[in-house]
């Protein structure tokens, strides 16, 4: 949904991916939440399995929202401090600092900041 507020100043378009941010974890179909909203879908294979992964956003309780970014691999996306790692499993490696993530990341930072 590159309409989304969260994808501002990113430059992604609906079909764009991010390679090497969805590691061998990730969230496939999301729950029925009312007020839901599918950020970004796509089909993953590994060495040991396949899937969809869902990233989402819903409304929360209190007037606030909740997001699923549905990797276990975002953090990858946004630094990498010296001496760091990369994880590696299943034949899956990320890729490391992305901007499109830092993006998306600071987009909802911004938003939990205002309230």
């Amino acid at each position: 949904d590159d309409k989304h507020w969260v994808f501002a100043g990113t430059g992604m378009k609906n079909g764009d991916g991010i390679p090497g941010l969805v590691g061998w974890e990730w969230h496939g179909d999301p729950a029925d939440i009312p007020g839901l909203r599918v950020l970004a879908r796509g089909e993953l294979t590994s060495r040991n399995a396949r899937g969809t992964y869902t990233a989402t956003i819903y409304p929360g309780p209190r007037d606030n929202f909740v997001f699923n970014a549905a990797t276990i691999w975002w953090s990858d996306g946004l630094s990498a401090p010296p001496g760091y790692q990369h994880p590696s499993a299943h034949g899956a490696k990320p890729r490391g600092p992305d901007p499109r993530v830092q993006r998306i990341t600071a987009n909802l930072l911004e938003r939990f900041r205002s309230g």
